[in-house]
């Protein structure tokens, strides 16, 4: 009897055990898996995505829209619909679809950069004074990407204004609107028409982030079109302090003759989100994977880039 009941007592300890030991021998399977998660290539973590509805990092993005342009987008209306990408099965016909959506935008913006840029220097290369016209249009220029107002402008007053104004390759635009609205399907794309997650600071300017804490005030924007997000876009990269190494990578290209290409440019992104280095290598990636370089038309003479 009692060697039975020594039996019994054993088992049970036994059973006391195994309970304790087996959630502690699991555990490092439920880390790998969470590993495996993270490390996950960011080309399959956006094409798998259907809303993006996060934080950036993106602060002060709130590029005001000038006159002139709120003048260009009147006179230059767009016909073309916006397609509803989340229903576009085939995730190679959904990227096809979204390039080709958002080129046309990318193009039409560092068209009219490239026609600022040759008016800039027709007025450097002038031995007169700039017109009346010119100055105020120096002025506004320099007030938009926030340098400091002068009263006489000397010649490198104005030379400045080409770092400022300048293309954005399409490869680049092309792979942050993606990353940042998940191919065109987040809640920010298919409600604001914002494809790269810029903010704004007034209450109702925009849309409130789920994900957004108790103590912020910012939204993200709303645009009337793709177009105004894109010009939005490519006029915060222009002028805001954030990406002023950006901008000075740009100019050594043009210094050295060299294509301005997106895989250049991206490394002057790391303030662009709160990931930093992650972030440029995401957007590095995804310009590789889709040889998005082949997108890239715009250079002084208007032959093709590559990366």
């Amino acid at each position: 009897m009692e060697r039975k009941l020594l039996w019994v007592i054993s088992c049970v300890v036994i059973f006391i055990l195994w309970i304790k030991i087996d959630p502690q021998s699991s555990q490092p399977k439920e880390t790998n898996k969470q590993e495996s998660s993270v490390s996950k290539p960011a080309e399959k973590v956006q094409d798998d995505s259907v809303d993006n509805d996060s934080d950036t990092a993106n602060e002060d993005t709130e590029t005001p829209v000038t006159e002139e342009e709120k003048a260009y987008f009147k006179s230059h209306p767009i016909s073309v619909e916006t397609p509803n990408f989340a229903e576009i099965s085939d995730i190679k016909t959904r990227k096809q679809t979204f390039f080709d959506f958002l080129t046309p935008f990318v193009n039409e913006k560092n068209t009219l950069l490239l026609q600022d840029r040759e008016r800039i220097k027709q007025i450097l290369a002038n031995d007169n004074p700039p017109s009346r016209e010119d100055k105020s249009w120096i002025g506004a220029l320099r007030k938009i990407h926030r340098l400091n107002k002068v009263d006489v402008y000397e010649h490198k007053d104005i030379e400045i204004l080409l770092k400022y104004i300048d293309i954005i390759p399409v490869s680049l635009v092309l792979a942050q609107a993606a990353n940042e609205s998940a191919w065109g399907t987040s809640r920010f794309a298919t409600e604001g028409n914002n494809y790269f997650g810029q903010w704004c600071f007034r209450k109702g300017c925009g849309l409130v982030p789920n994900s957004r804490s108790e103590d912020a005030d910012h939204e993200v924007r709303k645009f009337n079109d793709a177009r105004e997000s894109v010009f939005a876009y490519i006029d915060n990269l222009n002028s805001n302090p954030a990406y002023k190494e950006l901008r000075a990578i740009r100019a050594e290209l043009r210094h050295q003759d060299e294509p301005i290409s997106g895989l250049a440019l991206v490394h002057g992104l790391d303030k662009y989100s709160q990931r930093g280095q992650a972030y440029v290598d995401e957007i590095e990636n995804l310009i590789d994977y889709n040889e998005l370089w082949r997108f890239n038309v715009h250079a002084d003479d208007q032959s093709t880039n590559n990366e």
